[in-house]
């Protein structure tokens, strides 16, 4: 079925996707206030994920348990998470409940009460998830690694900075939200059993006064790049790379994506093969390639023994360097089956497809339906894919590397 899409004047863009047989419908709601239009260090940093969690502790009239109980009573299944870009507002009700979680989710982003009551205990749960990152250090060297490789400020761990956090006053967090959480630049997509033209009235009707103009956050200054460790007392060496990648709107992003599913996609990929199966270097490794708006990234993730450390970041790389002569076509049919499968399996929950089609909003200015995303991936051949690793997974392209290490051993800087 089509897609729906509406901006507002106000600048807020709608889209709707009915999705047949489906008795639920899931939103997505993007809000342009994400980590990277946070102050720096000091000044506040952090800020954004604090609000995310406070403006589910009560909106409009409603404290925080009236809040939480009416979206129980509507069986309303609710989640907020933050990024770079925006906070995000996630739901799943009944078909017949939508306009009714839609008012609830409409008080919690216009109206937000982040009450006194609520600062200190939300504050204290983000201080322990910062301070207990090294508890969990194959997520603390990708956060580092992030922190090398992309510019300032989009390169934030969202995790904030401590003495940012304990600066911020509820009467700050409330200016902030209303100063930042606007109608331009939000984007609200809803996927299932949902009706697009009673839909948009009540958007309309709910979300139509909102106001306010967004700033987006601007790279201020280069990104580092390079090699990061973390000391840490452990019996693994976590080790993490990122690469260039092209964004979603280049037309190289599907074939760059297939091609690091190959890469390190899966289980018989060429990571997984060479450095687990076949030299026992490491119990974990793969890769991933992720194409944003403005800029993509391939990472790799591999951990090992301190004592394989070097060996293994050394086989990771003669493995890059063999992957510039291309794939086979057992290779690219695998990948592109299991891409199809797991493209056609989101296509399934709704909540997948709101997600998708906010991100596809924000990333590229449209909405692409599951038939045209299969569609693009059926275009795509073995030469096409060969040519895009001859072209952009090059020598030049391993020079874009950034390497991080966590663990109590580094590797070498020539590795």
């Amino acid at each position: 079925m089509s897609i729906t899409v509406e901006k507002l004047s106000n600048g807020l863009t709608v889209a709707l996707e009915p999705i047949s047989g489906m008795a639920t419908a899931s939103l997505s709601f993007a809000i342009p206030a994400g980590t990277a239009g946070d102050p720096d260090g000091a000044a506040g940093e952090g800020e954004s994920t604090l609000l995310s969690e406070l403006i589910v502790r009560g909106s409009g009239s409603r404290d925080s348990r009236a809040f939480s109980d009416a979206l129980d009573t509507l069986g309303c299944d609710r989640s907020t998470t933050v990024n770079a870009n925006h906070v995000l507002i996630s739901a799943t009700m009944l078909a017949s409940r939508l306009n009714a979680s839609l008012e609830l989710i409409a008080d919690m982003a216009l109206r937000p009460r982040i009450d006194q009551e609520h600062l200190e205990p939300v504050r204290q749960l983000s201080l322990q998830a910062l301070h207990a990152l090294p508890d969990d250090p194959q997520h603390l060297v990708m956060l580092r690694l992030a922190k090398l490789h992309f510019p300032p400020p989009f390169n934030r761990t969202g995790y904030g900075d401590e003495t940012g956090l304990n600066s911020l006053t509820t009467e700050y967090l409330r200016s902030v939200w209303k100063r930042r959480a606007v109608a331009q630049g939000s984007i609200l997509s809803i996927a299932g059993a949902v009706d697009p033209t009673a839909t948009l009235a009540k958007v309309r009707e709910l979300f139509g006064s909102w106001a306010g103009t967004n700033m987006e956050a601007k790279i201020t200054s280069p990104r580092a790049g390079g090699v990061d460790h973390y000391s840490l007392e452990s019996s693994q060496t976590h080790m993490a790379f990122a690469f260039d990648a092209p964004n979603e709107s280049d037309p190289d992003s599907f074939g760059f994506r297939i091609a690091a599913v190959i890469l390190g996609g899966e289980a018989s990929s060429r990571l997984f093969t060479e450095v687990r199966e076949k030299r026992g270097l490491c119990y974990s490794v793969g890769a991933s390639a992720s194409t944003g708006r403005d800029r993509g990234v391939l990472q790799i993730y591999a951990g090992s023994t301190p004592q394989r450390a070097a060996t293994t970041a050394q086989c990771i790389l003669d493995e890059l360097a063999r992957f510039e002569t291309g794939v086979n076509q057992i290779e690219f049919d695998r990948a592109k089956i299991g891409f199809k499968s797991r493209m056609v399996m989101q296509g399934e929950s709704a909540m997948a497809r709101a997600s998708n089609i906010t991100s596809d909003m924000y990333r590229i200015g449209k909405a692409r339906t599951l038939t045209e995303l299969t569609t693009i991936l059926d275009g795509w051949t073995l030469e096409r894919v060969n040519d895009v690793i001859k072209r952009r997974m090059s020598t030049a392209w391993r020079s874009t590397m950034s390497r991080a290490t966590v663990g109590p051993n580094t590797i070498a800087a020539e590795v």
